[in-house]
């Protein structure tokens, strides 16, 4: 008996043609019928198997009676469409520097139209968008039209791309919710994609006459973190993924063929299959070990087993629940927080700060360790939604399969496991609010296509559920890689890119704001309630090293040196890796007793010229300011102290207001002294 397609569009015309398409590749399977906005038919919709989808919310500003009509989300498919082969040859073939408009029946559509003829790899012509619904025409002597050239300002040469066709993509999740997987197989697949304009790496081997189903479903199953054994109809086991030989510890080679019953004696395929999870002891270790049998009609044909630590997956969840807890769905830090006065977090903080006032989502990218989620609390603390909830989920720490029902959440029964009543998602959660994703650039290709329609749609469907759940939520998020590289190479959408990167902040490490080390060491010792006093050494120490984990490296230090249990701090008494340079003394009795900051205070000269000349005053904030432009760490409270010490030796006179500092002769001279004397440690020349 056939299946039955319902296919929903905005025209009736649309929908003939997109039914000629499905006829002409499903006609053996299913019978299709169509349902439109424009003659009302959606009003009789009927039962079907599946239902395709291709209305978008732009259709429904202007048919809001249809919204209770659509079918329930777990039998739709949602039409993508893309250019035929032809018509990207055809755009193409103009030379480069071609100014053209791309006409459609609104804004929205010629956009997406745009966007899609550059994804496909056209390059070197300009197009503009233009609809009639626009009030001015784009200068442009030459117009591409997807079909609908009537569209066409007079006066423009219009070329007919022809209508656009459902992606590759489209037609493999009709095919595979239909249960028709060896479609996939078939030369009929493989025609209609090469006629496509969208054809790629991963869908030529789909259609690729070299590869079996077995092949394919192997490639599928070496991807999942659970272990995967498969038994035939004689119990002997023909296939076995490499997590499986992993966790058992036999080779595919010693596997396959045997009698699974002999290779596997504690896995209890000869008990019968009964897809209740069980815990097994596997090797020593408690595993949960699910059996299903594979049947065709009544008759068995084999069986499948899968297997997961149980150790591995409470880890999973304890994680995500502390997580959860220790956040308690609230901000804790603002941007006062933030500890620094570099130019560069200044810069940051400023940035951040000016995009905490709109809705739009930000992607932070940075170093580990350069305080990602910190950004992330500053920025919802300074929002307008800062009375809602805040709700930091790392997505590299949960399987594809949990961190989605933790995203989305899940109905009763919805699996095996489920909680009674079910559970709400993050998304629920941070309803009002934002949802911080951590390791964004982790997340699975098939979680990436839910979020994006999330993002799109602003709604929700709990695992196993029908029923849509609005949401109200601003995204952040965070990545430590780069994410434009992972897009080109094809292993991160790119419209889900350019969601999650409306706004884009580069957080600096800390080797590029060396200023900040010593504040942001103090500042940590306080936090920490630790007593103690830094030698010179060791802050000349702390400047130097390169800090490739960054700020929460630094922390760690500062932790380290409180439990070293000594109140006065030395080089000694350092992490190992910050010992890697020598620091001199940097203290001389030739020196006058100044300490090192003193005297490369008084010794430095700016980029343009000596700092100090005779009867020239200079304020704290000016010398502070030069001794950056130099590389030389100082704060303002330590320019006091030492400008003090230059009094009391006679060599300035500290003024108030714009008057600032005045070397005095004697100071002038000592200054002098000091540059033809370079000071006898190196560490200067090194900062």
């Amino acid at each position: 008996m056939k299946k039955t397609i319902g296919i929903i569009t905005q025209s009736c015309l649309i929908a003939d043609f997109y039914r000629g398409i499905l006829e002409e590749l499903f006609d053996d399977i299913a019978e299709i019928f169509t349902y439109s906005l424009d003659n009302g038919t959606l009003r009789e919709l009927k039962e079907c198997d599946l239902y395709v989808r291709a209305v978008t919310s732009y259709d429904l500003i202007h048919y809001s009676w249809a919204e209770p009509y659509f079918p329930p989300e777990e039998r739709t498919v949602y039409m993508d469409l893309t250019f035929s082969r032809r018509a990207a040859d055809r755009v193409c073939a103009y030379p480069p520097g071609t100014t053209a408009l791309l006409v459609n029946q609104n804004r929205h559509m010629a956009m997406e139209s745009i966007s899609q003829l550059y994804h496909i790899g056209l390059k070197g012509i300009q197009l503009l968008p233009y609809a009639p619904e626009m009030e001015t025409v784009p200068e442009a002597e030459l117009a591409f039209a997807p079909g609908e050239v009537d569209l066409v300002p007079p006066g423009i040469q219009a070329v007919d791309l022809g209508p656009r066709f459902p992606t590759a993509n489209t037609v493999c999740e009709i095919a595979l919710k239909l249960g028709d997987a060896f479609f996939l197989e078939s030369k009929k697949f493989a025609r209609y994609t090469l006629s496509l304009a969208d054809v790629d790496y991963s869908l030529q081997r789909i259609s690729s006459d070299n590869l079996t189903m077995e092949n394919k479903l192997e490639m599928i199953l070496n991807t999942l973190d659970e272990g995967i054994v498969c038994t035939n109809e004689n119990g002997q086991v023909n296939l076995i993924n490499k997590t499986a030989q992993q966790l058992l510890g036999v080779r595919r080679m010693d596997a396959l063929g045997c009698p699974a019953a002999e290779v596997f004696p504690e896995l209890p395929f000869d008990t019968g299959a009964s897809g209740q999870p069980r815990l097994l002891n596997v090797r020593g270790v408690e595993t949960g070990v699910t059996i299903t049998s594979l049947r065709i009609g009544d008759r068995p044909v084999g069986a499948f087993a899968v297997l997961r630590h149980f150790e591995n997956e409470e880890s999973r969840q304890t994680t995500l629940r502390l997580q959860k807890a220790t956040k308690n769905h609230r901000a804790r830090y603002t941007f006062d927080d933030i500890a620094g006065s570099s130019p560069a977090i200044t810069k940051a903080k400023e940035i951040a700060g000016r995009m905490a006032g709109n809705d739009a989502s930000v992607m932070l990218q940075g170093e580990s360790g350069t305080g990602k989620e910190l950004f992330a609390q500053a920025i919802h603390s300074a929002s307008l939604r800062r009375d809602g909830p805040f709700i930091a989920v790392n997505c590299a720490a949960l399987t594809e399969t949990l961190l989605e029902s933790e995203l989305f959440g899940y109905v009763e029964g919805a699996f095996t496991g489920a909680k009674k009543g079910g559970k709400p998602g993050l998304f629920e959660c941070a309803h009002q609010g934002t949802l911080f994703l951590d390791e964004i650039e982790t997340m699975s290709s098939a979680l990436q296509v839910k979020l994006l329609r999330v993002l799109q749609e602003r709604e929700v469907v709990r695992i196993g559920s029908v029923d849509v759940i609005p949401v109200d939520v601003r995204i952040l998020s965070a990545t430590n890689e780069d994410l434009l590289r992972k897009v080109r190479q094809g292993r991160f959408r790119q419209d889900l890119y350019y969601r999650l990167s409306v706004i884009p902040l580069r957080l600096p490490p800390l080797r590029e704001r060396r200023e900040d080390i010593l504040q942001l060491a103090e500042t940590f010792l306080r936090q920490l309630g630790a007593d103690l006093v830094l030698s010179d050494r060791v802050k000349v120490a702390l400047i130097q090293h390169n800090w490739p984990g960054n700020v929460r490296e630094l922390r760690n230090c500062m932790e380290y040196l409180m439990h070293m249990g000594r109140h006065m701090v030395d080089v000694e008494d350092l992490p190992e890796t910050l010992q890697s340079r020598p620091a001199a003394t940097l203290v001389s009795s030739e020196s006058g007793g100044l300490t090192y900051q003193e005297r490369r205070l008084l010794q430095i000269r700016q980029p343009r010229g000596e700092l100090y000349r005779q009867h020239q005053g200079v304020g704290r904030q000016g010398l502070v300011r030069a001794c950056v432009e130099r590389g030389f760490a100082i704060s303002e409270h330590e320019v006091r102290q030492a400008l003090q010490i230059f009094q009391e030796h006679g060599w300035a006179t500290i003024g108030r207001g714009r008057r600032g500092t005045h070397l005095t002769s004697a100071g002038y001279q000592r200054y002098q002294q000091l540059l033809a004397a370079p000071m006898e440690d190196e560490v200067a020349h090194s900062i």
